[in-house]
């Protein structure tokens, strides 16, 4: 069962932020040609690194997150959830910001972590309001599109809907019919056309038909075809009249409304308590997951119609007044842990809660660069990087890793001379090169940046995207604390005038985990990415 911390507009709060952190699959928008190469030099060996646990290359299932965009989550902050200690706080600065650069972070966190979906949190609106309303407001999510396709992630990242059924149906219909909003009354699923406490414009007309609006097929997450739509519980503190078959005749309504003016078929994958509480939903639904409890399971697995279904979390901590409900993180082995018992056993979906979640502090995005005891994290890329561990290219053929997500930098100057980004040292700017984002920016001589468990095996080629008005600049990688050369790097004519430079070749071991660190001999210069391509 799904565990409720309060009101529902802060008692969950599922994914979104940033610029992704360690290494990513390389999107089309940011490639950029090599050039100013150094004389050819053997490749430098580094037998170091890490052996960890990942996914292997025979197992198949697809792995998502939730995300939930609450107003709070998209404007950065307040961080406050009814005097609950909130732990992992995010690294990306979102106030003051535009909405569009979170969720351009957002993206590049979620293409970071090697997901094959994103499900996004939906609540529903009520009619005639303005956008948004709320959390969750499924007519938001052109926004998400559009960091999508920015990113030129399109063919690496795809969303799914994972509805929110108290919160789009009991919560709103509230809203409309008794202006107070809430669980009471409870809606009556009985009730079709909304003439009492129920009605199915609340999940299909003023949800999930915004939903189709607004994300288009190509970015739809599908399996066999079908969109995947996620359905919360329907249990009774929300939920009354479910048996009887009215639970499926709504699903039924949703999936011919859909097919008939989207051409889309939904495959449905409810909680297990729409067929505990009307057994005919097992004759509509696709899928079903026992969702994760509190202190434990921390994961499930279930199955329906031959396919099984996990559902896991990082971690849990909603501590308040006579609340006391946490899951120990464990310095990220709970969620190694679930990930092996989920993806690891086969599941053919594995649903992560909740990659935006820092209201329970179950949250999956890069958090702030502080001590565990802060963060809860032991680096704030943690996450991210034992999601691509799990995911279906643990070891991608092409690594790109954006400056500004180092877990930790070295820097000769107090505070960010920018102030964007993030709250640390660091000094990072927005950039101007294609795909936007962020850079970091003004690097003096003597200055680092560092990322942990980074997946690099075999032969290794390494390019950095620069920009410098200066001659002279200087630059290396350092592995595992094996310094590979020292590159020189030209001058391209201004400080957002990019140029992709080859920083030399590096060999290591099959499978292995490394900390990498560029430094910076000779300053002066700006830096957006660099990428890590097998050769």
């Amino acid at each position: 069962m799904r565990h409720r911390t309060g009101p529902w507009h802060t008692s969950r709060v599922l994914l979104v932020c940033g610029a992704l952190a360690a290494a990513v699959a390389t999107p089309a928008a940011l490639d950029g040609t090599a050039s100013a190469a150094p004389a050819a030099t053997a490749a430098v060996v580094d037998n170091g690194g890490t052996q960890l646990s990942h996914r292997a290359a025979n197992v198949t299932g697809a792995l998502g997150v939730t995300f939930g965009f609450e107003t709070s989550t998209i404007a950065g902050g307040p961080y406050t959830n009814q005097g609950n200690t909130i732990y992992n706080l995010p690294l990306y600065q979102a106030a003051g910001q535009p909405s569009s650069q979170f969720w351009l972070d957002a993206v590049e966190q979620l293409v970071t972590a090697g997901v094959d979906f994103v499900a996004v949190d939906t609540r529903g609106y009520v009619p005639g309001s303005a956008v948004p309303n709320g959390g969750g407001d499924p007519r938001e999510l052109t926004q998400l599109v559009a960091a999508i396709n920015q990113a030129g992630a399109a063919d690496k990242l795809k969303i799914a809907a994972f509805d929110d059924t108290p919160a789009s149906m009991t919560d709103k219909k509230n809203q409309v019919k008794h202006h107070t909003g809430g669980y009471d009354p409870v809606f009556d699923m009985g009730d079709t056309t909304g003439a009492g406490e129920g009605g199915y414009q609340y999940l299909w007309d003023n949800d999930l038909k915004a939903f189709f609006q607004a994300v288009p097929d190509n970015l739809l997450y599908k399996v066999g075809g079908r969109p995947l739509v996620y359905l919360w519980s329907d249990n009774s503190f929300a939920f009354g009249n479910q048996g009887g078959g009215h639970s499926a005749a709504m699903l039924s309504y949703v999936r011919s409304q859909a097919q008939a003016q989207f051409g889309e078929n939904p495959y449905f994958v409810t909680d297990q308590s729409w067929i505990a509480n009307d057994p005919a939903v097992a004759s509509v639904a696709d899928g079903q997951d026992a969702w994760f409890g509190v202190p434990s399971p921390t994961y499930t697995n279930d199955t329906l119609n031959g396919h099984a279904f996990g559902a896991t979390v990082p971690g849990f901590h909603f501590v308040t007044g006579s609340s006391n409900m946490v899951i120990d993180p464990n310095h990220g082995q709970t969620l190694v842990g679930d990930l092996a018992n989920t993806v690891g056993k086969g599941d053919d979906l594995t649903l992560v809660e909740g990659f935006t979640d820092w209201l329970e502090n179950a949250a999956l995005w890069r958090t702030e660069n502080a001590p565990y005891a802060t963060t809860q994290r032991d680096y704030p890329g943690q996450d991210l990087n034992i999601l691509r561990r799990y995911s279906k290219a643990p070891f991608p053929g092409t690594l790109t890793v954006q400056a500004e997500t180092a877990d930790s930098a070295t820097d000769t100057t107090a505070g960010n001379d920018f102030g964007v980004y993030r709250a640390d040292s660091l000094d990072v700017q927005t950039t101007t090169d294609t795909g936007g984002g962020w850079n970091v920016g003004l690097i003096a001589t003597g200055e680092s940046e560092q990322w942990n468990e980074v997946p690099l095996q075999n032969t290794e080629d390494l390019t950095v995207r620069v920009a410098t008005p200066n001659p002279g600049t200087q630059l290396r990688f350092v592995v595992d604390g094996v310094a590979g050369s020292t590159v020189t790097v030209p001058n391209t004519g201004g400080w957002q005038t990019w140029q992709t430079i080859d920083a030399g070749t590096f060999q290591f071991q099959p499978g292995t985990y490394h900390t990498v660190r560029i430094e910076y001999p000779n300053g002066g210069l700006n830096v957006n990415w660099w990428r890590a391509t097998a050769s």
